[in-house]
């Protein structure tokens, strides 16, 4: 028989009758996942704009290919490549790069937080994240990885919404010179 390493459910009951009690902190991190998931929604949806630019196209069409590619991690790639191939200036392809690595950095700790299970004490407390992702080592698969939520988790996620709008100011910054800059299909 495979073994099942079931967690054990939360005592429903006592987090209802204890709610008040673990409401600030629930609050607090519904607040900050709502404005991550928001600055990256901002940011993503800006990669049409560069679409529409490097492929000299209208807005609905960017927007058809967008919605083509069904991963932030395809739509940076193919931002990317474009600049690479469109792109002549050099310091401009370099800054790109370097947008969408941050943007990059940013997402995965987006995607820790979005793609995951949280787990709460008795009062309803967020305590933890389980990973709903199998991981893998060179040694071995893992899976449900927890993370605790802690003082330093939480100012992690706010260091992320801030440079999210740092990356969102970039990029539109960026617009109007990469239009500027962007060769014609050969």
């Amino acid at each position: 028989m495979p073994r099942r390493d079931l967690p054990q459910p939360p005592n429903f009951t006592e987090m209802n009758a204890r709610a008040e009690v673990g409401a600030v902190e629930r609050e607090h991190l519904m607040t900050l996942i709502g404005a991550l998931s928001m600055s990256w929604s901002n940011n993503e949806s800006v990669l049409i704009y560069l679409m529409m630019v490097l492929l000299r196209t209208d807005d609905v069409s960017a927007a058809l290919v967008y919605g083509t590619l069904n991963t932030a991690r395809a739509r940076s790639d193919l931002v990317s490549r474009l600049t690479r191939v469109r792109v002549s200036d050099v310091d401009l392809r370099r800054e790109m790069d370097d947008i969408l690595t941050a943007l990059e950095k940013c997402g995965r700790v987006r995607n820790d937080l979005q793609h995951a299970s949280y787990e709460f004490d008795a009062a309803g407390r967020p305590i933890s994240t389980r990973s709903m992702r199998v991981e893998q080592s060179r040694k071995r698969l893992s899976f449900g990885r927890t993370r605790p939520i802690d003082a330093a988790r939480l100012a992690k996620i706010t260091e992320v919404v801030d440079e999210l709008g740092r990356i969102n100011q970039r990029l539109w910054a960026l617009l109007p010179r990469l239009e500027q800059h962007a060769n014609p299909a050969d």
